[in-house]
C-alpha cells in the first residue's frame, strides 16, 4: 500500500499508513510472545479479505459546508459522504464533531453491513490506581483493593472490604450469555448439517449461509450488549465502594484503587488435545469472553487489571482454610466447627481479596466480619423509554399500526381487537380499563381473563 505511487494507491496516504503500522504492530507482538515462550505463536501471515479503513483527525474526514461527513480516499477520487452522526457520551450529552478524533470504517461479513466507529476526547473520570501498593503502605492513603472472580456461569463477582470492616460481594449473574451461546450453536449446527447435504454454490446452499451468518450477527450483537451490561455493573459497584470509602476516610487521606483478577488465563487453550474436560465443557471456555469483559472493566474504570493465582480459591473455606470439593452453586464448609454457607462465587471473591492482600498467602478471615451477598443481572430488562427509541421497537410499532403498545403484538386480546376497529375493539377497550380500574382498587383479576375477555370480543 505505501510503496504504490500516490495516482495507483486506491486510498488516502494516511489510511494507507495505518495498515502498515498494523502490520508492524502485529508483528511486534508476535516476536514478543516468541520471546516470552507463548507456545505455537505465529508471525503475521494469512492474508485478510477485509481491513478497517481509518481516516485521521483534520486530513482523513472533515464536515462540509452543507453539514455533511465527508471521508476522504485521496486527492483525485470521490468522496464518501454520510450524514453527520449524533450520539450521546457516557454523561448522555451529545458529542459534538469539534471533540471526534480518528474514525474507523468496518466491515461485518456476518452481519453484511458498515458501520463507523468514531473515537471522541472525553472527560477523565478514571478511579486513581494504587499501583502494586497493599493497604498499609502509606499512612495518608488508603487502597481499596477490588477482588473479581471470574466464572462462566456469573462472569464476575466482585468482593472488596467496606468501611466497616465487612466484606461486600455483588455476583453477576451471565445465564442470558449462556442461552444465547446454547441456542447459536444449535442453530449452526443444524445449518451446517443441511448444507453438507447441498452441493456447494447451489440455490439451497447460499441460502443456508445467508442465514447462518445472519443468526450469528445476531448473536453477537446480544452478545456485545451483554458484555457492556456486565462491566457496567461491575463499574457502578467499584465507584459505589469507593465513594462509601471516601465519605468515611478523614478529608486528609487520600482513597486508591486496585483492581486484582483471578488469573484463569490460558485455559482455553489445549483443550481438544489434553482432553481435560467434557466436550460441552471444552465448547464453554473456547467461546468465554473473559478477556474482552476485563478490557472493557479496565477502560470504564481506568485501573490497570492485575492478577493473581486463584489456586483453590472456590474450594477453600474463607474462615477455616478448609477444602472440599464444590457442586453446584452453594459452598458449604466440611468443617464441623465452621459450617460456614455461602456463595461459591462469593467464596472465590473473597479468597482472590485474601491473596491480593496478603501477597498470595491464604490467611483465614475474622469470625465476626460478615459476608454480604448482592445478586445482580446482566440484562435487566428495557424501559418504557428505552423501548420507544430503539429501532426495532419503532419498526414494530410501524407494523402494529395504531395498536403499537407491546400488549399489542404479544397478547391474543388485543391482536382480536385489531381486526375490526368498530365492535370488538370497544368491548376490549372496556374490559382493559376495567383490569386498571381493579389493579388501583387492589381487586385481583383471575388468571386467564385476558384471553377470555379476547374470545368474548
Amino acid at each position: 500500500m505505501t510503496s504504490l505511487p500516490a495516482e495507483a494507491r486506491p486510498l488516502h496516504a494516511h489510511t494507507a499508513q495505518a495498515v502498515a503500522y498494523d502490520l508492524a504492530e502485529a508483528i511486534v507482538l508476535g516476536r514478543r510472545n516468541r520471546q516470552q515462550g507463548v507456545a505455537r505463536t505465529k508471525l503475521p501471515w494469512r492474508q485478510k479479505s477485509y481491513r478497517r479503513l481509518v481516516f485521521t483527525t483534520g486530513f482523513g474526514w472533515k464536515i462540509t459546508r452543507d453539514g455533511r461527513l465527508a471521508l476522504s480516499l485521496g486527492r483525485g477520487r470521490e468522496r464518501i459522504v454520510l450524514p453527520v452522526p449524533e450520539f450521546p457520551d457516557r454523561q448522555g450529552e451529545t458529542v459534538a464533531p469539534d471533540r471526534w478524533g480518528e474514525m474507523k470504517l468496518c466491515w461485518d461479513a456476518a452481519d453484511r453491513s458498515w458501520s463507523l466507529r468514531v473515537a471522541y476526547r472525553a472527560p477523565d473520570d478514571g478511579l486513581p490506581d494504587a499501583g502494586d501498593r497493599s493497604d498499609e503502605s502509606v499512612p495518608d492513603m488508603r487502597v481499596v483493593t477490588v477482588a473479581v472472580d471470574e466464572g462462566l456461569i456469573n462472569p464476575m463477582a466482585l468482593a472488596t472490604r467496606a468501611p466497616d470492616g465487612g466484606y461486600e460481594v455483588a455476583v453477576i449473574n451471565g445465564r442470558s450469555a449462556r442461552s444465547l451461546k446454547q441456542r447459536r450453536n444449535k442453530g449452526v449446527a443444524q445449518l451446517q448439517a443441511k448444507s453438507a447435504r447441498c452441493s456447494n454454490g447451489s440455490r439451497r446452499h447460499r441460502r443456508l449461509a445467508a442465514a447462518r451468518k445472519k443468526l450469528t450477527a445476531r448473536t453477537d450483537r446480544s452478545l456485545r450488549d451483554f458484555n457492556h451490561q456486565v462491566t457496567a455493573k461491575a463499574n457502578r459497584f467499584i465507584r459505589e465502594q469507593v465513594s462509601a470509602h471516601e465519605r468515611a476516610a478523614p478529608a486528609e487521606v487520600r482513597v486508591m484503587v486496585r483492581l486484582v483478577v483471578g488469573n484463569v488465563r490460558g485455559i482455553e487453550r489445549n483443550t481438544e488435545r489434553k482432553r481435560r474436560n467434557a466436550r460441552s465443557t471444552r465448547q464453554q471456555l473456547s467461546q468465554w469472553e473473559r478477556g474482552t469483559q476485563e478490557r472493557q472493566l479496565a477502560y470504564k474504570t481506568g485501573l490497570v487489571i492485575r492478577h493473581v493465582d486463584e489456586a483453590y480459591s472456590s474450594q477453600t473455606c474463607p474462615y477455616c482454610l478448609t477444602r472440599c470439593k464444590v457442586r453446584g452453586r452453594t459452598y458449604a464448609c466440611v468443617n464441623s466447627d465452621c459450617s460456614r454457607v455461602l456463595h461459591r462465587d462469593a467464596v472465590g471473591g473473597v479468597n482472590i481479596h485474601t491473596l491480593a492482600v496478603n501477597d498470595g498467602a491464604y490467611v483465614p478471615v475474622a469470625p465476626g466480619i460478615p459476608v454480604r451477598v448482592k445478586y445482580l443481572r446482566a440484562l435487566p430488562g428495557w424501559s418504557c423509554d428505552q423501548r420507544g427509541r430503539h429501532s426495532m421497537y419503532q419498526r414494530a410499532r410501524l407494523r402494529a399500526g395504531p395498536w403499537s403498545g407491546r400488549e399489542a403484538r404479544s397478547s391474543a386480546r388485543n391482536r382480536a381487537t385489531r381486526v375490526d376497529a368498530s365492535g370488538a375493539a370497544g368491548v376490549a377497550v372496556s374490559f382493559c380499563e376495567g383490569r386498571r380500574r381493579d389493579r388501583e382498587d387492589g381487586v385481583a383479576a383471575p388468571r386467564g381473563a385476558g384471553r377470555a375477555g379476547a374470545r368474548t370480543a
